[in-house]
């Protein structure tokens, strides 16, 4: 399942010459229907109260009301990220301001990233884990990193998962993906072409995909069946990855621990088998 938002956008390729000016208004400008009664609505995009009812429940929504909640909490999240993304290091501030900046901006993006996820949705990302042949996770640059840390996770969890640094050979076992497999791919703008291209030639030969994206303006979260949203508390045209690589960590970290969670013996009993004992008694990394 997907964000209200995401879906919003998904729609536009199943929409009816009916609901063509709500959808677009939807798309462009969301907050403007906020607190619209649905008579309202109807009149202002030229449609009717009933044709209205049917695009929700298309949406995901139980009717109009869950529609107008859902939309004002994710316009709420979504605003929320932007405020934090503009926040901004300048050259006159001090080294107590730059820390001081930095771990606010870290400490708001988690904060924004748990309400952005919905638990049903991580119960549904778990169970495919479970049922999977293999688990293959994709990403580039800080987003590799990311799907790295990953990895040794699920190896500690006995999940039979692979990973490619290569960007060919991740391409190439995108398209080797079958039904019983499962892809997860990481990418924190949602726009990385080559991101976009493994997540479409898993879909292609009926693995599923699973997104850590930004949840809103991410070609990727389109394309993924469940989306494990971040915020959007980065500009895309960033200095480095900061608060998103945490936000990033953070959702890997939520996935893995449900996973256990579900499979505590069998886990527990794993860690125990995989660990590898280090010289002088320490059991740190």
């Amino acid at each position: 399942m997907k964000g209200l938002l995401v879906r919003i956008e998904d729609y536009h390729e199943h929409v009816n010459d009916a609901e063509k000016n709500l959808l677009e208004r939807l798309i462009k400008k969301p907050e403007s229907v906020l607190g619209k009664s649905i008579q309202e609505l109807a009149r202002e995009s030229y449609t009717s109260p009933s044709t209205i009812v049917r695009m929700v429940k298309k949406l995901g929504c139980q009717g109009y009301k869950d529609f107008q909640n859902t939309l004002a909490y994710e316009v709420a999240l979504f605003k929320e990220s932007k405020e934090i993304a503009f926040q901004k290091i300048t050259k006159e501030d001090t080294i107590e301001d730059v820390i001081c900046k930095v771990t606010k901006k870290n400490i708001e993006s988690l904060e924004t990233t748990r309400k952005l996820i919905e638990p049903k949705i991580v119960l549904e990302c778990v169970k495919l884990l479970e049922k999977s042949r293999t688990v293959t996770l994709f990403g580039l640059g800080t987003s590799l990193l990311v799907a790295r840390d990953l990895y040794l996770k699920l190896l500690r969890a006995d999940v039979i998962c692979n990973i490619c640094d290569d960007w060919h050979a991740q391409l190439l076992t995108a398209k080797n993906l079958r039904e019983d497999d499962v892809a997860i791919v990481i990418s924190y703008s949602g726009l990385t072409e080559e991101m976009l291209v493994c997540a479409q030639e898993a879909k292609r030969n009926g693995a599923h995909v699973i997104a850590i994206t930004r949840a809103v303006d991410s070609r990727l979260a389109l394309e993924a069946d469940y989306v494990l949203a971040v915020a959007a508390t980065e500009l895309i045209h960033r200095s480095g990855a900061m608060s998103s690589r945490i936000s990033q960590l953070n959702v890997v970290d939520i996935l893995f621990t449900a996973y256990v969670n579900r499979n505590y013996e069998f886990c527990m009993g794993q860690f125990g088998r995989t660990h590898i004992y280090k010289k002088g008694g320490s059991d740190g990394d």
